[in-house]
């Protein structure tokens, strides 16, 4: 309601006020004199007031209202001054004036609603929600301290994050990346910046960001958000789930920098999961000619879809091998299955497998070692290349390459999951982890 400056002070004479309504509140201040007035409810129910000087007289929104004067005289006294002033007006309201439910035609009713707020809560919560393995084979949400935004540092609220399938069940079952419990999984965030640390001069409140860094999932982070780091806006044009896997999709943006992958070679990427999709789709935009083999058809598939030029099934027997014999051979290789395909790749004696004299074997998955003929490498004068994380540069080009549509994230994306349900998701990378594929935990 606005102010009302000076209504007491002044006034008009009502001797009489035919019936009306309003579609807002109307409040009367009976200045001087007296006189009567009634309503009449939405119901149909008269009620009689009389007023007198010093009375106030709220009518509500759509109650038909007017003054008959005392009884026997038709009129009010002569010194029945009022002031008159509106509630607020809904949306959709009359103009001030006076209206007739015989000419409108509705009897109005207001509702109240009751939008929840979070206005006076503290800012932030004092602990986070994370996951966690407390031992070996398990996962859990647990609660832990709320982190510090430091300078040089940016606040963020959780609203997705993704699943590295090879990285996480490797933790989580004890292999080549750790033994030791209990530990949190994680580095690939999207969230919304809610505090900026000193120094930072590129992010600010608002912002929807990804974080490549290794901040665990949970529904608060922190992250390091200087010029070299590893956290970049998203644009309006970039599917905030889809940035979910910008961690994997940059690793795999990496390998194919880290070969030296180049126009015209012959390219193939072994294991067609998160990353090894993501492999194939770097080295098709670099100009190679990919081919990708996995174990699993349904993801040959969607590597098709994503722009693979041959797609090949094979298992870890010889004769499932000769179909990628004819495909090569093959400049460069990326190994990220895991699997033990060194023997076919490199061959086990001089001049065998499916390479080229001066090719490059990327080895990608996580595994205790890898064992090849150093015969079969030497006969191929081979680099063994191995890649580890990414760098500021990889993830700005996978967010071009994703905006423009070049680069494609949709289609890998199998399930969005509540954060609250991810112990199923966890369960299933321990016992099945064939069954995921692309995976991203929402936080909202």
């Amino acid at each position: 309601m606005a102010l009302h400056r000076g209504l007491q002070k002044k006034g008009f004479k009502l001797p009489t006020c035919e019936k009306h309504f309003h579609d807002y509140d109307e409040t009367w201040l009976i200045l001087e004199g007296k006189g009567t007035a009634y309503w009449i409810t939405p119901v149909g129910e008269r009620e009689e007031f009389e007023l007198q000087a010093g009375d106030v007289w709220m009518i509500p929104a759509g109650y038909e209202h007017g003054t008959d004067g005392f009884p026997g005289t038709g009129a009010n006294t002569d010194d029945f001054t009022i002031s008159v002033f509106t509630g607020t007006l809904p949306a959709g309201s009359h103009e001030p004036g006076h209206y007739y439910v015989e000419k409108e035609g509705y009897i109005l009713s207001l509702e109240l609603r009751k939008t929840p707020t979070q206005r006076y809560a503290s800012a932030t919560p004092s602990t986070i929600q994370a996951f966690v393995f407390p031992e070996k084979g398990r996962m859990e949400i647990q609660e832990l301290p709320f982190p510090e935004c430091e300078p040089g540092m940016i606040l963020c609220k959780s609203t997705y994050s993704g699943l590295t399938n090879g990285t996480e069940r490797n933790a989580l079952v004890g292999g080549n990346y750790g033994r030791s419990w209990p530990s949190r999984p994680g580095y690939q965030n999207v969230g919304t910046v809610i505090s900026t640390g000193d120094g930072v001069k590129d992010f600010k409140v608002g912002d929807t960001v990804f974080s490549g860094h290794h901040r665990k999932h949970s529904d608060y982070f922190t992250t390091p958000a200087l010029a070299d780091d590893l956290v970049v806006r998203l644009p309006d044009s970039v599917d905030p789930t889809h940035a979910a896997l910008f961690g994997v999709a940059s690793v795999a943006m990496h390998d194919v920098r880290r070969a030296d992958t180049r126009l015209g070679e012959n390219v193939l990427v072994v294991g067609a999961g998160p990353v090894g999709q993501f492999t194939a789709q770097a080295a098709r935009l670099s100009g190679a000619i990919v081919t990708i083999c996995d174990l699993n058809e349904s993801r040959l598939s969607i590597a098709a879809e994503l722009g693979a030029h041959r797609t090949v099934p094979v298992t870890n027997e010889d004769a499932s091998w000769d179909a990628i014999t004819e495909a090569g051979p093959f400049d460069v290789v990326f190994e990220d299955s895991g699997a033990d395909v060194f023997g076919h790749i490199i061959g086990q004696d001089w001049q065998q497998g499916v390479i080229l004299t001066n090719s490059r074997v990327v080895v990608i998955a996580g595994r205790e070692r890898v064992d090849y003929s150093f015969n079969a490498g030497q006969s191929h004068e081979l680099s063994i290349v191995q890649a580890s994380h990414f760098d500021r540069d990889d993830l700005e080009q996978v967010c071009r390459l994703t905006a423009e549509g070049q680069l494609r994230v949709g289609p890998i994306i199998q399930d969005i999951v509540k954060a609250s349900q991810a112990d199923t998701i966890y369960a299933r990378l321990r016992d099945d982890p064939a069954s995921l594929f692309g995976t991203v935990f929402n936080w909202s």
